[in-house]
């Protein structure tokens, strides 16, 4: 048995186990889908039709890839966000640290992924593809997002919102103030306008000193003020301009350590792209297709993450990595365990269902 079929095979029968689609072939192709991104580290169909270890030619297979991403009854939320609520399920015990940014992805066209942070890591959510370039979009795609998110949470859990500039728009702070208790931090423009008391100056206008950070409780949010925030200037030591931020946290600093965490949204990307799966190389130019596509490339994903957590939890890392210190990522460290694992021949378990480092250190 070749590596590439063992790899099929387990994620088949591991998929078989956990999903009811409405055709059992849809859920066999997702299976080559998943094989073949992990095994080419390539979200391309062409790539991935050449690793899936089926008795048809490449072409035949290809096809096969290119009419599930084009299948109307191929719904993106009913498959994945099953998954993407046991993830929040599994981390419940954590404040849950959702991050929402954009990134390009086939041709010409953009992803909004919302993640929840973990160890470093970003676990996908859910996402809205639509066709433009990188910049900014309308605050209803933001909210878009967000309420696909929200049925998931589990009940009672703390929730903080990362984001970037971008997202600082009246209506999706109205939005969370008006739909949800979570806490959320948004970098904002130091030229937007803001109401103090009886004053409204734009927010570069107060004066911030490097290596500083000062705060204005209950400002009116640009010059209609239909919002209140917390406003929070900070310029750190390191940073060559000031950072300013919109927040309803009280304390200025705790503020400012959750923003320095919205950043690890950018190694899901790095992971899916340059660094991983190459899916911003993937030639589909439809929006509905994309995110079929990434119903694929998460799942991929979330094997991997879990993969590399495992790997750690066990102790093991010493076999792929350095024996005194973890220089890795756990995405890295989940693609070198399943090579080093086909390579000794032992044998492994693909797994779905997100497991945090504590959980499994628990059991063991």
């Amino acid at each position: 048995m070749t590596d590439h079929h063992k790899v099929y095979t387990k994620v088949l029968k591991t998929l078989k186990g956990i999903m009811r689609l409405s055709h059992p072939g849809h859920v066999t192709t997702l299976a080559m889908m998943i094989t073949g991104i992990v095994m080419s580290r390539k979200a391309q169909l062409s790539t991935m039709s050449a690793e899936a270890p089926v008795e048809a030619k490449e072409k035949s297979i290809e096809m096969r890839l290119r009419r599930w991403v084009k299948h109307e009854k191929i719904e993106v939320e009913a498959i994945y966000l099953p998954f993407a609520q046991q993830i929040l399920e599994a981390l419940s015990f954590l404040p849950l640290v959702l991050v929402m940014d954009g990134s390009q992805i086939g041709r010409g066209c953009m992803v909004l992924m919302i993640g929840v942070l973990y160890k470093k890591r970003a676990l996908p959510l859910t996402w809205v593809v639509y066709q433009g370039k990188k910049g900014h979009t309308t605050a209803q795609r933001h909210i878009e997002a967000l309420e696909k998110v929200l049925p998931l949470l589990p009940a009672e859990s703390e929730v903080v919102l990362l984001g970037d500039a971008e997202y600082d728009t009246t209506e999706m702070i109205l939005w969370l103030q008006e739909k949800t208790n979570w806490r959320f931090v948004l970098r904002t423009s130091p030229q937007i306008y803001v109401q103090d008391g009886e004053n409204s100056q734009p927010i570069d206008a107060y004066p911030l000193q490097k290596g500083c950070v000062f705060q204005r409780s209950n400002i009116g949010f640009t010059q209609k003020s239909r919002v209140s925030v917390n406003l929070i200037g900070w310029w750190g030591s390191r940073h060559e301009k000031p950072i300013y931020l919109v927040s309803n946290i009280a304390n200025a600093y705790l503020a400012c350590k959750y923003y320095r965490r919205r950043f690890q949204i950018e190694t899901f990307f790095s992971d899916q792209k340059s660094r991983g799966f190459h899916i911003h190389k993937s030639h589909l130019a439809a929006p509905v297709r994309l995110s079929r596509m990434l119903i694929a490339a998460c799942l991929a994903y979330v094997w991997i993450i879990s993969q590399g957590i495992s790997v750690l939890a066990s102790k093991q890392s010493g076999l792929i990595d350095r024996s005194d210190r973890v220089d890795k990522s756990l995405f890295r460290l989940g693609l070198d365990w399943i090579k080093y694992v086909l390579k000794k021949n032992l044998d492994f378990e693909p797994s779905f269902r997100f497991q945090t480092f504590e959980s499994i250190v628990n059991v063991r």
